[in-house]
């Protein structure tokens, strides 16, 4: 809620304070007096565009200061946010300077226009003939239906179903980030491992083949060498086991002349059994030395693919079984995130499902209360002076290139899924008989688009909108009784939030709590606009004033009072 308004140099304003309440706080007086002027304050105090031709006249800068009580929790969770969170009062500070460089200040600390202006959004809505986007913009109009309906709970769950998406959605596409390159690494290492496990590599297995190739390529010289070694050992009259035999033969005989003989007999018997074992040794060795082209065939082949595995893979064996681990590994690890993705993909189809649904629920619910609501705003517009006025809610189509596509799962069947639901709608008016729905730019006037605004906010359509509201031209082209509607409309919406109204009307200032008068004077010879918080003879007389002219004479007051007390009464 506006609390204080202080506006210091704003053109015809030097320095102006005035104080609001919750309530109907209603401003008036003459056309030209600068009502404008403070309309224009209240809406840079929100982040509204400046200009350094508002600065007043040999001024170096203009100051608009609005306080604001922060006990709206929307208000309260954008200063937590952006780190502005502290007392229950926001102070906002805007100077406009002559060279330019604007500067905004909140509770004392350095802000943008930008931040000023979203959290604007939060505090105060001006409804007037230059804020005609608010019911231009599809998601205002959304948001205006939803508050009608009662769908801001369902409208929250969408956008919990939404964020859910687009989170899940954005996991995916990270994991999947380059994931051509990474299936083709994924290939590369199958088919490398494949070839490794296939040669079924052993340790010391090829110096080992290299030693069978070179018995098989000399089995002629070993078996020269074998035979000769055999003949030398066994065969013959000149074996050395033969002549071995002979000599122990003799030296039994002698150690029966002499023991000390005995110790040799034993060495020279032990010599000639392992002689004899070596004999057989070679005799069985000789056996399997057999030529065989096929297996040196198999050797060299297996040769071969050694050493273009180790060329492929590393310089031994050992080597390649270690690059083989490292494969191995590498591979479970693209494995584990191939299924990470396809978990992640299952998460997503199934949020993207459950949030479709939800926003397809909220679609039906809010077909059927734009029905209910285009008939209820005819009732209140007639009555709001446009009798034989026609109001719609038309759901349109989302164009194929209104924006970037983020990916599937947000569109479907030519709808966008977005955090308010699929849905887009815009309000279609016709203001006197006969004439076609169009859309609001091509059709309402100031006035109309003000009390179009009245009418939805009075149909309820305010709910967990800003805490104060401003109504601007709102009684432009009506007068009598429409006004006097007009009036208890306001006073009505003005229960339960904060709402000021600018207005040349009597019948719509006597349903004010709060009455304000803006005043053009002269002083110095300069033009100055003041404002002031009226007392309650002060309203009397300025509603006086509306009802009757320059002169205020008894009738006018008299008149004035019986306004004000059914005002009251009503």
């Amino acid at each position: 809620m506006l609390q204080h308004l202080h506006v210091k140099n704003l053109a015809l304003i030097d320095d102006l304070e005035l104080s609001f309440d919750q309530g109907l706080n209603v401003i008036t007086g003459e056309t030209g007096a600068g009502k404008s002027l403070l309309m224009q304050a209240m809406v840079l105090s929100v982040g509204g565009r400046a200009s350094t031709d508002l600065i007043r006249h040999q001024a170096q800068e203009a100051v608009v200061e609005a306080v604001f009580d922060v006990t709206d929790a929307r208000v309260r969770r954008f200063l937590e946010e952006h780190g502005y969170a502290g007392d229950e009062e926001l102070v906002i500070r805007r100077i406009i300077s002559q060279n330019g460089r604007g500067r905004v200040y909140l509770n004392g600390t350095l802000s943008t226009v930008a931040v000023l202006r979203q959290l604007g959004e939060c505090l105060m809505h001006i409804y007037g003939q230059h804020e005609q986007q608010i019911l231009l913009d599809s998601d205002a109009a959304l948001r205006l239906l939803d508050g009608f309906a009662g769908l801001n709970a369902q409208v929250e769950e969408v956008g919990r179903r939404y964020q859910a998406v687009r989170q899940l959605w954005s996991q995916l596409r990270t994991l999947t980030e380059g994931q051509d390159a990474v299936q083709a690494r994924r290939e590369l290492l199958r088919f490398q491992l494949e070839e490794i496990e296939r040669a079924a590599l052993r340790p010391g297995e090829e110096e080992a083949l290299r030693q069978e190739k070179m018995v098989l390529l000399n089995i002629a010289k070993l078996s020269q060498g074998v035979a000769l070694g055999e003949e030398v050992l066994t065969a013959g009259e000149q074996a050395v086991t033969d002549r071995l035999g002979r000599l122990l033969a003799r030296l039994r005989e002698l150690s029966r002349l002499d023991e000390r003989l005995t110790d040799i007999l034993v060495l020279l018997d032990g010599g000639l059994a392992q002689i004899e074992e070596a004999a057989r040794a070679l005799r069985k060795y000789a056996e399997h030395l057999t030529v065989n082209p096929e297996r040196l065939e198999e050797i060299d082949a297996r040769l071969m693919l050694l050493s273009r595995l180790k060329s492929k893979y590393g310089g031994s064996i050992e080597a390649i079984l270690a690059r083989q681990e490292a494969l191995t590994q590498e591979l479970q690890q693209l494995e584990v995130e191939e299924e990470a993705i396809a978990a992640r993909q299952h998460e997503l189809l199934a949020a993207t499902e459950e949030a479709w649904e939800r926003a397809q629920e909220l679609s039906r619910a809010r077909g059927a209360a734009a029905q209910t609501l285009q008939t209820r705003m005819v009732e209140e517009l007639a009555a709001l002076g446009m009798r034989g006025a026609r109001f719609a809610v038309r759901f349109l189509d989302t164009p194929a290139n209104s924006e970037v596509t983020e990916g599937e799962p947000f569109l479907r069947g030519g709808r966008r899924l977005r955090p308010t639901g699929c849905d887009q709608i815009a309000f279609y008016l016709s203001a006197n008989p006969g004439e076609p729905l169009l859309p609001l730019a091509q059709v309402a006037s100031g006035g109309e688009l003000s009390r179009l605004m009245l009418a939805l906010k009075a149909l309820g359509t305010a709910v967990g909108e800003a805490p104060t509201l401003i109504f601007d031209e709102v009684d432009a082209g009506i007068g009598g009784a429409v006004a006097e509607v007009v009036g208890r409309r306001l006073k009505a919406l003005a229960q339960h939030r904060q709402v000021l109204c600018i207005t040349h009307l009597p019948q719509i200032a006597a349903f004010a709590d709060h009455a304000y008068t803006v005043v053009k004077t002269v002083a110095k010879g300069r033009t100055i606009s003041r404002a002031k918080r009226l007392t309650p003879e002060e309203r009397l007389h300025e509603l006086a004033r509306m009802l009757g002219g320059i002169e205020i004479t008894p009738e006018a007051k008299r008149h004035a009072r019986e306004m004000l007390e059914g005002a009251r009464r009503r």
